[in-house]
């Protein structure tokens, strides 16, 4: 593109000269034979091809090869025809035992991480050496991570393919008349497009670290999925719950400025595993974290108790907000100022409203009232570069604005995305709020509808870790009184279907609310789970054919029952 002129299967042969000058470079054409017993082609000189090239200057491009002279000619290191060291391609370890070798001294050219990769090699097998262990068992395990690799090249399931993204460089008659840099490197979207690309592909990159650093070899790569039936007498469902996503609350900001956090968000923040090792930092537009809050804003109540999206009290804000504001304090500094909004304050529990009034004697300011707005819009000098919160108290009934740094959102917990599959699944039932129903709120709060299976924590409905370790305890001693009992009690009260009348329409299998009814192919007839059944009519009620019915309520027996009432009815003169 820049005008260089490149000559294949030229040879130089000579460099000519005048008073000191060079003039020109001498070359000869040349052409391959064919391939030798090695499988090679030579160059061989074309006869009356010889030509000058004019030149001021020749930059001869020198190769490079390994100096092996300080092996010494007593214990000289073993090299190949090319003039490299010949190692275990594994542990790299020489013809000299305690010489290891890696890199382009062993390869050729290559890569740099190439390089790097055989230095991490040569520095573990030399550990093991130095430790007197076997060799040849680093040689089948490095052996056995290649195998398992398999061919990187192969695209992981669920993902497309996608072509890489590519540079943009400068414009060859821009970047002949300065030494302006050529590579301008990707475009911003491509940048980002590019690095989803390279997430995407970081399932597992098979580089089996992992199983090398697990001491209890725990981890095996060549297990494959298999899906297993196990046989069971109990089940307790505890399946928890998803915090919801407060981005439709627009008024708050969330999602648009980088400091308004979602519960979860913090307690990573704050966590000593976290990005910041549990400092508390704000973050720039760019993601970066720049320094502690000096004001933090807490705010209830978001997306629960709110008709437009969950009626429900999650139970937990409150609670946790308070120990956020706590947390701040304690990290931070006393001087920070933290501003708690909320609508209620629901300290139910041991201890709980003794530690609300530990944080009003902190400091934290209390605001009964939900905000209306969060803005990064100033209208003030102290509010430049803030969050701005703009609220009412209703205890004071008035209105007015705050700045913080920091705000973060206690959203709502909801049901897991996938409660109604798991409902269906089991045979339960779930309430308006989507939770799974228990069978009873007073007299079986752990039971449900289905015999054998129980629930535990958030999957019935919000609720704190004491109420939910309590309720898993004893949701693992009912299903211990099953176990122990050895056997269960069915209802005989329960549907059956006549094999007889039996259409095989599946008109059955679609209305049951508890999947107790399957379709029998061989017999071309839907039957029915007793031990699943509840007995709740749904299919006598949907079957066109009358073939399902109810145990002890068919026709004939609830005719008989009137006819018993009515007869009875008569003898009273009724």
């Amino acid at each position: 593109a820049e005008g260089i002129k490149i000559l294949y299967l030229a040879a130089p042969v000579g460099i000519q000269g005048d008073e000191g000058r060079i003039t020109g470079i001498e070359c000869v054409v040349t052409k391959l034979t064919e391939p030798d017993e090695s499988g090679r082609m030579r160059p061989v000189v074309v006869e009356g091809s010889d030509f000058v090239i004019q030149c001021d200057a020749v930059l001869p491009a020198i190769g490079q090869r390994p100096d092996v002279a300080w092996a010494g000619d007593g214990a000289a290191i073993e090299t190949d025809p090319w003039g490299t060291i010949v190692a275990d391609p594994h542990t790299m370890q020489t013809s000299i035992p305690h010489v290891f070798a890696g890199g382009d001294a062993v390869t050729g050219p290559a890569t740099v991480v190439e390089a790097i990769a055989t230095g991490h090699r040569a520095t573990e097998a030399i550990h093991r050496y130095l430790n007197r262990e076997d060799l040849e068992e680093l040689a089948r395990e490095v052996s056995a991570r290649e195998t398992a690799e398999g061919d990187w090249r192969e695209v992981p399931k669920g993902l497309a393919k996608e072509d890489r993204a590519h540079a943009v460089h400068r414009d060859a008659q821009e970047r002949l008349d300065s030494f302006v840099e050529v590579n301008r490197g990707l475009l911003e979207e491509d940048a980002q497009r590019e690095a989803r690309r390279c997430l995407n592909c970081g399932i597992c990159c098979e580089c089996m670290e992992c199983v090398r650093v697990c001491e209890p070899n725990a981890i095996d790569h060549r297990m494959e999925a298999q899906e297993l039936e196990i046989e069971v007498g109990s089940i307790i469902l505890a399946t928890g719950y998803d915090l919801w996503d407060p981005t439709p609350m627009k008024q708050f900001g969330y999602g648009t400025f980088p400091n308004v956090l979602t519960s979860l968000e913090f307690e990573r923040l704050n966590n000593t595993t976290g990005p910041t090792d549990g400092q508390i930092m704000m973050r720039d537009g760019n993601g970066n974290f720049t320094g502690p809050p000096e004001s933090v804003a807490i705010i209830h109540c978001v997306g629960s108790r709110d008709k437009n999206y969950h009626e429900y009290c999650s139970q937990v804000c409150c609670m946790y907000a308070l120990k956020y504001g706590h947390l701040i304090k304690d990290k931070v500094g006393h001087d920070t100022k933290i501003y708690d909004f909320y609508i209620d304050m629901r300290c139910v529990g041991k201890g709980y409203e003794e530690f609300y009034a530990r944080c009003q004697e902190e400091g934290t300011t209390f605001i009964r009232g939900k905000p209306s707005e969060i803005t990064d819009r100033a209208l003030s000098p102290e509010e430049e570069g803030k969050l701005v919160v703009i609220s009412e108290d209703t205890l004071l009934g008035k209105c007015f604005r705050i700045p913080v740094d920091m705000v973060i959102l206690c959203a709502a917990m909801e049901p897991r995305e996938d409660t109604s599959k798991v409902a269906r699944i089991f045979g339960l039932s779930q309430g308006a709020d989507g939770f799974f129903l228990e069978e009873h709120p007073k007299l079986a709060p752990l039971s449900t509808t289905t015999s054998g299976v129980f629930l535990a924590g958030v999957c019935q409905g919000p609720k704190d870790i004491p109420e939910t370790v309590a309720q898993a305890s004893g949701a693992a001693a009912k299903a211990l009184e099953l176990a122990t009992r050895g056997v269960v009690e069915v209802s005989p009260v329960i549907s059956w279907i006549d094999p007889d009348v039996c259409a095989g329409c599946q008109t059955c299998i679609e209305v049951c609310p508890y999947s107790a009814i399957d379709f029998d192919m061989r017999r071309g007839i839907s039957v029915i789970n007793e031990s699943v059944c509840k007995g709740c009519g749904s299919c006598s009620a949907a079957c066109p054919s009358g073939a399902a019915q109810t145990r002890h309520f068919t026709k004939r027996q609830i005719f008989s029952e009137i006819d018993g009432l009515m007869e009875a009815l008569y003898q009273v003169g009724i």
